[in-house]
């Protein structure tokens, strides 16, 4: 019988480890005091936890506290060494190939036909989400991170509480001079700390999977678990966003199929007690919820979901403009200037190649489809955080084709916080 010592046991993983995604490099790794240490994971924590609330910020730049609180998080790592320069491995040079194409087609397109200023402001802001955060959540350890799932959860449950309690006494008069007309929109919509209603819906999606996966490896307990639930689906209904709506359903739906047909049975169970309880209560659902998605349900009509005749509108237009925009873009920000409607597409896609043209367009989808291979491959490496990770980036995928420029950090933070928790590797100390 041939036994193994632990220290081999462990040289087995990291070289399992090295070889589903090649070996990392780390920034000048040295060792890291114990104090710097805990600060800059507690640091991360709560950027993770505020990084849908968009209204904690100053002012109307799109600087957040989740940005300060990352921005000195990684800082701390870079002083003590501990930031990995290959987040995914041998597979980094394609997603900062994809990332670089993106940014230098509009920065062509900018240079020819728009402001260059204005483009180094939306490529920092870029640079930091897909770059920047990536490296810091990949730097951190992978048991760790499947934690801050739970504190991204917990998070938007405490966005979700207090817009669904400031739904019960306040009007958007009453909080228009401190939260803007996001949080509370005229007709009843809910915002609550996302800001503004789609985004709201957005950081429910995000939250749903993660909060499946904290179940099943008992990180949160059943009872928070169901708190939490109810809170995020109420927080949904008020938010009565279309898009957010379906990719909720969709999340949680393949969520569970992928964590397994037992899984699936006691959660379909639970649905169908909680959803007999609602109905035999009477409680009427939210008027806005009713208007803007129920009716779309019910009657299978899309131009019944909210802006969606609106949206389709812009995209028609952006149509029209791609055939002029095919090598050299209008540059950032440009599209509103020229649109009959003010307003960029509403299509991420139609957006970065109008702006940026070809060049642009091809290194999104090669970062988009990285993603989704990074999580395909995950759910082989790691089944039950590959299921989490797929479904994330499935609602980044929905809410591509319903948003204009992507870069703050709500977006990318919910997806490297659930790639990490499969790719992470903790640095060299």
């Amino acid at each position: 019988m041939v036994t193994t010592s632990p220290s081999a046991d462990a040289s087995n993983r990291a070289m399992y480890d090295a070889r589903q995604l090649g070996q990392r490099s780390h920034i000048g790794a040295k060792a890291a005091p114990l104090g710097w240490t805990r600060i800059g994971s507690f640091l991360l924590a709560g950027a993770v936890f505020f990084s849908t609330w968009n209204l904690a910020r100053v002012g109307t730049i799109n600087f957040t506290l989740t940005d300060a609180l990352l921005l000195c998080s990684l800082m701390i790592l870079l002083a003590q060494g501990r930031v990995t320069a290959t987040p995914f491995g041998s597979l980094t040079p394609f997603w900062v190939g994809g990332l670089l194409m993106m940014l230098s087609g509009l920065f062509v397109s900018s240079l020819v036909n728009g402001e260059p200023l204005r483009w180094l402001n939306v490529a920092s802001q870029y640079a930091m989400a897909y770059l920047g955060v990536t490296m810091l959540m990949m730097s951190q350890d992978p048991n760790r991170t499947r934690r801050l799932c739970a504190v991204f959860v917990m998070g938007v449950t405490a966005s979700e509480a207090i817009g669904v309690a400031a739904s019960f006494f306040f009007t958007l008069d009453d909080v228009l001079p401190y939260f803007g007309d996001g949080f509370i929109s005229g007709n009843g919509r809910v915002g609550a700390m996302a800001g503004e209603p789609n985004p709201n819906g957005a950081s429910v999606a995000f939250a749903m999977p993660m909060l499946l996966y904290c179940l099943r490896e008992r990180i949160l307990s059943p009872i928070v678990g169901l708190c939490c639930a109810v809170i995020l689906v109420w927080g949904l209904m008020l938010s009565a966003s279309f898009t957010g709506f379906t990719a909720t359903s969709l999340a949680a739906l393949v969520t569970i199929t992928l964590l397994g047909v037992r899984y699936l049975a006691r959660l379909l169970l639970a649905v169908v007690i909680a959803a007999s309880i609602f109905l035999a209560s009477g409680a009427p659902l939210p008027s806005t919820f009713q208007e803007r998605v129920g009716s779309a349900v019910e009657s299978g009509d899309l131009n019944q979901a909210g802006t969606f005749v609106n949206r389709a509108e812009l995209m028609e237009e952006a149509w029209h403009f791609a055939e002029d925009t095919a090598f050299i873009g209008m540059g950032v920000d440009q599209y509103r200037l020229v649109s009959a409607h003010d307003n960029p597409v509403h299509n991420l896609y139609l957006l970065i190649w109008n702006e940026g043209g070809i060049i642009a367009f091809a290194g999104l989808i090669a970062m988009l489809s990285m993603l989704l291979l990074l999580a395909v491959q995950g759910f082989r490496i790691r089944p039950r955080e590959g299921a989490m990770a797929i479904s994330v980036v499935i609602v980044f995928l929905i809410y591509t084709s319903s948003l204009p420029h992507m870069y703050s950090r709500n977006w990318a933070v919910p997806i490297m916080l659930a790639l990490s928790t499969i790719y992470a590797r903790r640095a060299v100390s």
